[in-house]
């Protein structure tokens, strides 16, 4: 008994000592983010969602402040409301103790940005200016100041002698549009801009004496080591990396005259072997190849399929899926949809329809996967412009910068049939946008995707002009409103034909590698000729994944 006694008494003065130890912990409150009135062109109105969910996600707080369900907060109120009256009415209707709710007025490249949190205490404003470009660093810093004083929320604290350096795969990366204050980067210090050719972190092959418009990586042959395959204009040609040297294994020609549009590496029937899928273009209509690779040799599985292809991953696995497309009228790809390919009797048909919107077809579309089941659908349209959409379609955001650019095309007549004539008639290209490579290289759960951006003052004024001097590659991610830059490479000189992920010289260590041309003036266009540089990326190197802010 008095064992007991002493016992209870322990606990009376922890109670004492720790109110929360004493009895259940306080309830969570609840709000809502109602939609935004955008005030200004009616191509920014896709930002009234995209301030929503930014919002929610920066005022979300463990066990504090629960957002409500989205779709319950579409049928309470699916406009935004027109004045503090309204938003206090809504406040037992949805039954929240806050409302978030605002504005955003767009005068030529200023915007103005009003915020307001209605509870029970009344209404706190805030606001700020920002020009167009800086309108999510305007939103985080709202969020922060609605978070400390409306929901007396403190700030983490920032102690520099704490600060670690959570990853170091390689000195050459640039990041970006984040709190340098706040954490170190991670990747490599050939991703800046200062620097030489002969700074650590980047490695810069021979030449290859051919002009090249695709290239893809892997083990196709399942001997353990990557092989890598270039597409040429005309020819696929193989090599492996021995030390710092090229070793070729084999090259084909698949069509005579067919051109070349894009390569990957599938495993189609699970043996453990990957198969070389070419799509190529030859007198008005598409004319693909597959095939399977061993000992120096091309082994054709399917020839002269007369489908566009392309690999892409499929949610909900994300493993990738051989994708194909009919040509549309005078090839016009958005005629027709996109769908799985299957092989049957021996053949490579289309199979089931990939949903997908208006302005996707099978070359300019990626998943890019977001927190549990949610993904966004990424479209490079003909503008070079990345846009992105809900899986029901919703528009969300549309870059105002260029990415995934190429010289790689075919003509697409801008006409009405029986219009024009061949000789008088005008012709469109048609480019092909390289591929969007959807990655999550430090395994924080964030998924990011890696883009081209050419570098060209010409091709912004001229719509043939496609020779690209230099290009950057990019890693963006999705704040929440749109795509935001998380690192980017240093300046390359050359166009860009194509980038991508492997153990490219057989060491161990994932790389990260670029294929150009090089670019000798606009006048030595036919002595190009094919070089790789390669970013080495030490994944084991990772202290944990990186530290990002609260999202």
């Amino acid at each position: 008994m008095g064992s007991f006694r002493i016992l209870a008494a322990c606990v009376l003065a922890l109670s004492l000592l720790l109110p929360g130890f004493a009895g259940a912990q306080e309830p969570a409150k609840t709000f809502a983010v109602l939609p935004f009135t955008i005030n200004g062109p009616d191509k920014y109105q896709y930002l009234s969602r995209g301030i929503q969910d930014m919002l929610v996600s920066r005022l979300s707080w463990p066990d504090k402040l629960v957002a409500l369900d989205k779709d319950k907060v579409a049928a309470v109120a699916p406009a935004a409301p027109a004045g503090e009256a309204e938003a206090a009415a809504l406040l037992p209707a949805l039954g929240a103790d806050y409302v978030v709710w605002g504005s955003v007025t767009m005068l030529g490249e200023q915007c103005s940005v009003d915020v307001r949190t209605t509870g029970a205490q009344g209404t706190a404003p805030e606001s700020a200016q920002a020009e167009l470009g800086g309108l999510i660093p305007a939103l985080e810093d709202i969020a922060k100041r609605v978070n400390a004083s409306v929901f007396q929320r403190e700030a983490p604290a920032v102690q520099a002698q704490a600060k670690k350096r959570v990853n170091a795969l390689n000195p050459d990366l640039v990041h970006n549009q984040r709190d340098a204050a706040v954490q170190e980067y991670y990747i490599n210090p050939e991703f800046r801009y200062q620097g030489s050719e002969d700074t650590p972190g980047r490695w810069r092959s021979p030449s290859l004496p051919f002009i090249s418009v695709g290239m893809i990586c892997g083990d196709a042959d399942g001997d353990g080591k990557t092989e890598m395959f270039f597409l040429g204009e005309t020819k696929i040609h193989a090599y492996r990396l021995e030390g710092d040297k090229f070793q070729p294994l084999g090259e084909i020609s698949p069509g005579g005259r067919t051109e070349m549009l894009n390569i990957n590496l599938i495993d189609l029937n699970n043996d453990g072997l990957q198969e070389i899928v070419v799509s190529g273009f030859f007198r008005d209509e598409p004319n693909s190849f597959i095939y399977n690779f061993k000992d120096g040799q091309f082994i054709p599985v399917a020839e002269r399929i007369k489908l566009f292809l392309n690999v892409a991953k499929m949610p909900p696995t994300y493993q990738p899926v051989l994708v194909g497309q009919r040509p549309g009228r005078n090839n016009v790809l958005n005629e027709t949809p996109v769908h799985e390919v299957v092989k049957l009797d021996g053949k490579f048909a289309l199979g089931k329809r990939i949903p997908l919107p208006t302005k996707a077809n099978v070359f300019n579309f990626a998943y890019l996967p977001q927190q549990g089941t949610d993904y966004k659908i990424l479209i490079i349209d003909s503008e070079d412009r990345i846009n992105v959409y809900t899986p029901r379609f919703d528009l969300l955001a549309t870059t105002m910068e260029q990415y995934g650019g190429s010289a790689l095309g075919f003509e697409v007549p801008d006409t009405m049939p029986g219009f024009a004539t061949y000789r008088d008639q005008y012709v469109n290209i048609y480019y092909l946008p390289l591929r969007m490579l959807i990655t999550d290289l430090n395994s924080d759960g964030q998924f990011e995707v890696l883009v081209n951006k050419d570098i060209s003052v010409a091709a912004q004024f001229f719509q043939r002009y496609r020779f690209f001097p230099n290009g950057e590659l990019h890693s963006m991610f999705w704040d929440g409103v749109g795509m935001s830059l998380s690192w980017k490479t240093r300046r390359i000189k050359g166009t860009v034909t194509d980038y991508g992920l492997a153990d490219l010289n057989n060491d161990g260590v994932m790389d990260l590698y670029v294929c150009l041309n090089t670019y000798p003036g606009a006048a030595g266009i036919a002595q190009r000729k094919t070089v790789i540089f390669s970013y080495s990326l030490d994944l084991e190197k990772t202290d944990g994944p990186l530290d990002r802010q609260a999202e």
